[in-house]
């Protein structure tokens, strides 16, 4: 019976020491070090230790935390810890402070029992968050030295110019990070580009607080003379006039490749005779494909995007050298994709070389319809990254849930991304912000704006509603197949109003967005599917009857300009390659196509001795006159007309000392190739049949 009073006495003893020390002050050669713990929504898989440097995990600690019960030093993936231990779910705790000895090291080890981190810890010195990271996976080591910051010490943190542009004037932008004590207002900044001259620019107003960061973007555009790749250097100096105290985090690098742009042959497909190239068949892993996209990549790589099975979930195939005689194709497949990529739509690259895919389901975790869970996924296309083991959540680098039945998905900018909502049926804007890295599950930091007022159906959920993002203008066309039409919004209209209130996930922002300017753009459709867009041409291709359908975009409405027949039906995405051509899959063959085409009715002589005629007026509401011009020694002349199906619409005599008129007012609107023909050769011009005022 004497053990009871000597516990007493040691817990006693304890709390003396705790209130001691934390109520002690620091000597003269110490530092006050605080510890501010911020949990995701599982709080008690957590565990921490703080053990001067050089100790394991838990070996004569500072102080330790978490669920020192379950998980500790060794529960990370072990996925054993519950909810009565450790600390509360998306909680902020706050331990210390201690007296620690100045310009001395420890190590701070973290541990996530589950293998998908979430945890962030700010370790405070002084008054100053010096050190901030965030538990991944299993977690890991944090080492620092207990120093207070420098009075200027502006680190360059990220160059976010991407690493593969259009050809084209390029802002150089980037991240600031200021880790001194004094508040950054002005600061140089400097830009060259394969070594040569450099260009700076004085930021001014800044009003950087210490420990914050923020986005820079130079006025000097970077214009490029050639494509290409381009080594970018950029560096900072000066700050609030002063010369920064620490050098070695001023400078970053960055290789940019830059492309020629896209060439726009869609007149070739108008006029011309269509080939169809098969690219790719099941033997390369296709498995119901639904979309195709070419990644940001110097070669024409193409990633197919499969549907699979629900219990399976999706998967990718890449072409390497799409297209040419050293094509290759590798199928991948996430640990998780049943969860990440289940049943996928549609597949949309960022130049940041992330891509997104948009899951078809109701609920990702497939629990019955009791939940609908879902939405887009975003993914690295590094080959090192996806669909390499990462933790217990596959290697995605972010999800944000709310859209069930994500039947389309399109880059705008970053990693912000433009979802066909199936499930509630809007048009939504996906801002996944910094992804949480491979495997993590933290999406405080996503923003979510629902098109409230736009209306989109879906014809099922096995026929994607694609969408595609002219981004010049701001202008996103919408397939609805459900309602049988394209719609037209222009992202940059809108006005944020009510809060939402997000489906089981905590978002930095969830609005509705109303008063956009959108409207329906073609209408009368079958079953469209995919769609794609160039210059003033938008392509929408039908499921059902395997047309692609291509429209000039430069009225308030698509004007139809011709059809191209396919074959089968089943073909949904469609892609505008970096050559130009047309590229697409046809989901019920499980095939990848590319359109290529040959010059159509165009004999084999030499231009010269082809007859020159003219086309009045063009376009034209509903005839036009074919008038031969003077001087030519032309004889058995014929004049054919056809529409761009290459179906006969005139064939008749032509004599050279007369003018023919032709009457296309029982035609359909769109363009027809007129052609006239003797023995010596013939020519073919385009003329344009629109009745729109």
């Amino acid at each position: 019976m004497k053990i009871l009073p000597r516990v007493i006495l040691l817990v006693i003893l304890l709390f003396q020491s705790v209130f001691q020390i934390l109520n002690a002050q620091c000597q003269s050669d110490e530092i006050e070090v605080r510890l501010i713990v911020e949990t995701d929504d599982y709080g008690y898989e957590t565990f921490w230790s703080l053990v001067p440097d050089g100790n394991s995990c838990n070996q004569l600690p500072v102080a330790t935390g978490g669920n020192t019960n379950q998980v500790g030093c060794t529960g990370g993936g072990q996925q054993d810890a519950t909810t009565a231990y450790g600390y509360n779910d998306n909680a902020t705790i706050n331990v210390g402070p201690w007296c620690l000895k100045t310009d001395s090291s420890y190590t701070f080890y973290h541990v996530d029992d589950y293998g998908d981190g979430g945890t962030e810890f700010t370790i405070m010195i002084g008054d100053y968050p010096v050190h901030q990271f965030k538990s991944t996976g299993d977690g890991g080591q944090y080492n620092f030295m207990v120093t207070l910051p420098l009075a200027y010490n502006a680190a360059l943190s990220k160059i976010s110019t991407y690493g593969f542009n259009d050809l084209k004037p390029t802002a150089v932008h980037g991240q600031i990070f200021n880790m001194g004590a004094s508040t950054i207002d002005t600061i140089d900044l400097t830009y060259s580009i394969n070594g040569a001259a450099p260009l700076t620019e004085t930021l001014t107003n800044l009003n950087i607080q210490p420990f914050t960061a923020t986005h820079f973007s130079l006025s000097n555009l970077w214009t490029p003379t050639d494509t290409g790749f381009y080594s970018l250097r950029v560096w900072l100096s000066n700050v609030n006039g002063n010369q920064d105290l620490n050098t070695s985090n001023d400078t970053l690098s960055k290789a940019v490749y830059f492309r020629a742009d896209k060439p726009i042959l869609i007149d070739h497909y108008l006029t011309d005779s269509i080939l169809i190239k098969t690219i790719g068949v099941a033997a390369d892993g296709l498995d119901k494909p639904r979309d195709l996209a070419f990644a940001p990549t110097p070669a024409p790589n193409l990633w197919v995007v499969n549907k699979k099975t629900e219990a399976s979930g999706g998967s990718t195939v890449t072409y390497f050298d799409a297209g040419l005689p050293t094509q290759d194709a590798q199928m991948k497949k996430d640990q998780n994709s049943w969860h990440f990529m289940s049943l996928p739509t549609s597949i949309a690259f960022s130049y940041n070389g992330n891509f997104a895919t948009s899951p078809g389901v109701l609920d990702a975790n497939h629990q019955n319809g009791t939940s609908h869970f879902t939405g887009p996924a975003l993914w690295s296309s590094d080959w090192s990254v996806y669909a390499e083991p990462s933790g217990g959540n596959g290697s995605h680098l972010d999800m944000l849930h709310q859209s069930p039945f994500s039947m389309g998905v399109e880059w705008e900018e970053e990693n912000v991304f433009w979802v066909n909502d199936g499930y509630n049926g809007n048009i939504v804007r996906y801002d996944f912000g910094e992804d949480h890295g491979p495997g993590n599950d933290d999406h405080s930091d996503g923003i979510v704006h629902r098109y409230t007022e736009i209306q989109v159906n879906r014809i099922d959920d096995h026929i994607a509603n694609h969408l595609a993002l002219d981004r010049e203008n701001g202008l996103l066309y919408i397939v609805d197949n459900g309602n049988k039409r394209v719609l037209r919004l222009d992202i940059h209209s809108g006005t944020p109003t009510s809060d939402l209130t997000p489906y089981a996930e905590p978002l930095h922002e969830y609005k509705a967005i109303t008063g956009a300017d959108w409207s329906v753009y073609i209408d009368g459709l079958d079953k469209p599917s995919g769609i794609a867009v160039i210059g003033d041409y938008l392509l929408v291709s039908d499921y059902g009857t395997g047309e692609i359908t291509f429209y000039d975009r430069t009225s308030e409405e698509g004007l139809e300009l011709g059809r191209f027949d396919t074959g089968p039906a089943g073909i949904m995405g469609i892609e505008i390659g970096p050559d130009g051509r047309i590229w697409y899959v046809n989901t019920t063959q499980n095939k990848v196509y590319q359109l290529d085409y040959t010059p159509f009715l165009v004999a084999a002589n030499e231009p010269d001795n082809k007859p020159v005629f003219s086309v009045s007026p063009n376009p034209t509401t509903a005839d036009f006159e074919v008038r031969l011009a003077s001087g030519q020694n032309i004889s058995n002349c014929r004049l054919r007309v056809l529409n761009t199906l290459g179906q006969l619409i005139l064939d008749q005599p032509y004599s050279s000392n007369s003018s023919i008129r032709v009457d296309l007012s029982g035609q359909s609107d769109g363009y027809y190739l007129v052609q006239v023909a003797d023995e010596k050769g013939s020519r073919t011009e385009r003329v344009l049949l629109s009745r729109r005022q």
